[in-house]
């Protein structure tokens, strides 16, 4: 099984803490952070397959941050999570990369949704290493 790395970024604990341990129990790394500025600033650092975030955080909301992330690390896949209407949204939300929208709460579908979105990343990278370490 193919691990994968997850980056949830939320504002709010209460969000995230009941799904971590689906997760865990899935061969999944999952790194969590209470801002955009965190989230930016572990995306330097480190790579993941993936970001959930939510719309609203103390700092920016998910539509700046999807757009600042994609500089940094531009095949990074983009979700986000919110309890408020997008319908409004639905054109910066395209613009930003935002790849999929989520109402909350979240649900253990939800994690099985995102577990395998995230393996088809790390699988697709895997797939480009080898063809690059073949000079394909």
């Amino acid at each position: 099984m193919v691990a994968s790395k997850i980056l949830f970024a939320a504002g709010r604990d209460y969000d995230l803490t009941l799904l971590e341990e689906l997760f865990d129990r899935n061969n999944t790394t999952v790194h969590r952070v209470g801002s955009g500025e965190e989230a930016l600033a572990t995306l330097c650092e480190t790579s993941f397959e993936l970001m959930l975030t939510d719309l609203v955080m103390p700092d920016m909301d998910a539509i700046t941050l999807a757009r600042k992330a994609r500089r940094t690390r531009p095949g990074l896949a983009v979700f986000m999570y919110t309890d408020l209407p997008t319908l409004a949204l639905r054109h910066e939300i395209n613009e930003a990369g935002i790849e999929r929208v989520f109402d909350k709460p979240l649900s253990p579908k939800l994690v099985r949704y995102l577990l395998r979105e995230a393996r088809k990343v790390s699988e697709r990278r895997g797939a480009m290493d080898s063809a690059s370490a073949k000079g394909v």
